[in-house]
């Protein structure tokens, strides 16, 4: 809710002007931090995390939007030693950061973090693969860049209150992807104070309705983190400046709500809230994976999925969840991206094709009449106490009325995946796998498990230009 006109500016409060001191403690801890400072689960996740990336960015950058964009950026930009993932190709960094940033998110297959409402790694990963691959740095100050821009992005994004019409990337993800280049490049505390301030003024202001409409400009907003992570650091170095603090302008009043200095510095290096994020399961937009577990439950007791009920014999579905869960609602699906951000066709889609995979969310499921009948006779509720429970909790309740006069009912309560409610690591090995499949479909799945063991051992890369090649990425 904006500031109603006539009330003071919490940056002219006192308390205010105390700020700047968190800014120091950011700045310090991105300069100083080294690799072995990281809590050993939250370097154990970010592992995950970056295989993760890695190939939902090789297997975005083969789809035709994808294709096409690269084409023009070859035949426009400068060459380069940045890696556009799956391709082949090398670019300038920051053209290759983009490219990678938006293909991560086409098939919202990107990992993210609740308590950061938001995705941090798609929007830091990309530009410090980028510039690390640029510069020659090895593995290990890739991962240790990658972990301290994360950090602060999502430190950022849990300390102010999200509006739901924005949408997340391009926003505190420009801080992030600033600081991991900024450490790649050996900036010093004091510059790095100036790059946070400079970053943190340099967002944009995408919205949500975009990725409901099926908009894919939507995908474009982590590849601004990207560019404009890249450029903030070129701004400093330059001899540009930033406010005194562009942080608290951006998440207090201009794009979030009600932000908080001393949360973003609270246990700063104790607490990794790197090691709270996810790594989705299933294509579609997190809030959604809450009705497909609560779906998954309910159908359970019949077994192998052949035995599921047919959409011709359900009477009706009732789907109850928290406000974002009920905000994807949209029922007029035009493209196979608007798919995935509607909970009422993800739902309807996992029943039809009797599967949770990536066959629910593409163009023979946008046009699918069954899949869209069944649709119709779904009915999404919001139940305030379970909207009360969010984001520690994921509270979903589905009934399936069979014609019969049998229900089926099932819940969540947290998404598989999250930290209270953690995936099988096989999971996500068998995710890469099925990716870098489609990515690679000459290579054997040996050897794609080897890909998947080799991106999980980055720091043994002495030069992160090694990651790509015939047998990489």
């Amino acid at each position: 809710m904006s500031r109603a006109e006539g009330e003071p500016s919490l940056m002219n409060t006192p308390s205010a002007q105390n700020r700047p001191d968190y800014l120091d403690q950011l700045a310090e801890f991105a300069c100083s931090a080294q690799l072995a400072d990281v809590a050993p689960e939250a370097l154990k996740h970010l592992r995950f995390i970056v295989a993760d990336t890695l190939a939902a960015c090789a297997i975005g950058n083969q789809e035709p939007e994808m294709r096409a964009m690269r084409a023009l950026q070859v035949q426009l930009s400068g060459g380069g030693e940045a890696s556009v993932l799956g391709t082949g190709t090398t670019m300038n960094p920051i053209d290759a950061a983009a490219l990678n940033a938006a293909a991560g998110c086409w098939l919202e297959l990107d990992e993210g973090n609740l308590t950061s409402n938001g995705h941090p790694g798609i929007q830091v990963i990309p530009a410090a693969l980028a510039v690390a691959q640029q510069l020659g740095k090895s593995g290990e100050e890739f991962l240790l860049a990658c972990a301290l821009g994360y950090e602060i992005c999502a430190r950022i994004g849990s300390a102010c209150d999200m509006r739901m019409c924005l949408h997340p990337h391009g926003t505190y993800g420009v801080v992030g992807a600033a600081v991991a280049v900024g450490r790649l490049m050996g900036l010093a505390p004091a510059q790095m104070r100036e790059l946070i301030n400079l970053a943190g003024s340099s967002p944009i202001a995408g919205n949500r309705q975009g990725m409901k409409d099926g908009a894919t400009l939507r995908n474009w907003y982590a590849s601004h983190s990207a560019i404009m992570g890249q450029t903030a650091v070129r701004l400093v170095q330059s001899g540009f400046t930033g406010p005194r603090d562009g942080l608290t302008p951006t998440c207090d009043e201009v794009l979030f709500d009600n932000f908080k200095p001393d949360v973003v510095v609270k246990d700063l290096g104790k607490r990794w809230l790197l090691a709270e994020g996810y790594i989705k399961l299933y294509g579609c937009g997190r809030p959604i994976h809450a009705a497909i577990d609560a779906l998954r439950d309910a159908l359970a007791p019949l077994g192998e999925s052949s035995k599921w009920p047919l959409g011709s014999e359900i009477a009706g579905i009732e789907v109850r969840g928290f406000k974002f869960l009920a905000f994807l609602n949209r029922r007029d699906i035009r493209n196979a991206f608007a798919t995935r951000f509607s909970t009422p066709f993800a739902v309807a889609s996992v029943i039809v094709n009797r599967s949770h995979g990536l066959a629910c969310f593409d163009d023979s499921a946008a046009a699918n009449p069954d899949i869209h009948a069944l649709v119709e006779k779904l009915a999404l509720v919001e139940v305030d106490d379970y909207s009360a429970l969010f984001p520690q909790q994921q509270v979903c309740e589905v009934a399936i009325t069979l014609k019969n006069g049998g229900v089926l009912k099932g819940r969540c309560d947290i998404i598989r995946g999250e930290p209270a409610n953690p995936a099988d690591p096989q999971d996500y090995r068998d995710k890469f796998v099925g990716l870098a499949r489609r990515t690679w479909p000459g290579r054997t799945d040996a050897a794609l498990n080897a890909l998947y063991d080799r991106a999980l051992k980055l720091e043994q890369l002495p030069d992160m230009r090694g990651l790509c090649g015939p047998d990489g990425f």
